[in-house]
């Protein structure tokens, strides 16, 4: 296995277990908390959107009008 292989394993390993230990949380928040929130953390658009159970079109979006609201 490559370590690129590796790391993307490993990333979304660290998805699911963000995902069980914040799910209550962000959960119970608006979508664009969540967003911001888990943005901060790092998270790429796909992985915020799984945890969201949104698309990572609607990420996008919200990530944009978080951006221009600043």
């Amino acid at each position: 296995m490559k370590d690129q292989e590796l790391l993307e394993q490993i990333s979304r390993k660290m998805s699911v277990l963000i995902a069980l230990a914040f799910g209550k949380d962000v959960r119970g928040l608006k979508t664009e908390k969540g967003v911001e929130i888990l943005t901060r953390f790092g998270l790429d658009n796909q992985s915020v959107a799984d945890i969201l159970n949104t698309t990572k079109r609607t990420v996008e979006v919200i990530k944009s009008r978080i951006k221009k609201m600043k």
